[in-house]
């Protein structure tokens, strides 16, 4: 009689392959990452896909043509001095107050009209763009990704081997927090990056650390006017 390994012990056997068949080497930053869950050829794709409910989320893209050409004009400045010449990058200014910067995969990178309230100069503006395509290139969307759904697997996995109701969504919950923003080390590698780019394209590199002081600042002062609203209705 032929012996047949049970699925989890198959899968468990399994995992580790995979996980070394996705590993590639970054060309930005030289690091190997687990990303081949979503492939480089796929981001384009994935990033089109999304765009259209970011533009519903956020409240579509600002109306006034000069102030969204300045914005794509600085972030084609970033470009070039990039390491990725196989993302086509397209940049947005979202009509929302909020203060917020993000990219998604294939290069859609977008800053809020917010974000330009705070940004002193073009230089405060260069360094939150640089900042989000340090992601596009470090490929971060894809690692976080790739990383989620190897998680959810073993979960499942877990869940089955323990015989025990609700494990899988225990920990599938810890994933999904884990995962929902990028960890600190991405962060740092991404604002490596965005000074890197700021210089190849000649812009001050402080203008990262800039835009931070002046993100602090208003944050500190919202929470002063917060403070005197609620002192007031007491």
């Amino acid at each position: 009689m032929t012996n047949i390994m049970p699925f989890d012990k198959t899968i468990f056997l399994i995992l580790p392959i995979l996980i070394l068949s996705a590993c590639s080497t970054n060309q930005a930053t030289g690091r190997n990452q687990f990303t081949g869950l979503m492939p480089a050829s796929q981001e384009a794709q994935i990033g089109t896909q999304e765009h259209q409910k970011i533009l519903k989320q956020f409240g579509g893209a600002v109306k006034d043509k000069a102030l969204r050409d300045y914005v794509t004009r600085v972030g084609e400045k970033i470009v070039p001095h990039t390491e990725r010449k196989d993302v086509k990058y397209t940049f947005t200014l979202l009509d929302s107050p909020v203060v917020n910067a993000f990219a998604l995969p294939g290069g859609y990178v977008y800053v809020t009209r917010g974000i330009l309230t705070l940004a002193n100069n073009e230089a405060d503006l260069a360094g939150v763009i640089a900042h989000e395509i340090g992601h596009v290139t470090a490929r971060h969307s894809a690692e976080r990704y790739s990383t989620s759904v190897l998680t959810s697997i073993g979960a499942s996995i877990l869940s089955a081997a323990i015989k025990v109701d609700g494990a899988s969504q225990a920990l599938g919950l810890g994933a999904n927090l884990y995962l929902s923003s990028y960890s600190r080390s991405q962060e740092h590698e991404s604002d490596d990056l965005g000074i890197r780019y700021l210089s190849r394209a000649g812009y001050d590199t402080m203008g990262m650390a800039n835009f931070l002081k002046s993100l602090e600042a208003s944050s500190i002062l919202e929470k002063k006017e917060a403070g005197k609203s609620t002192q007031k209705r007491t």
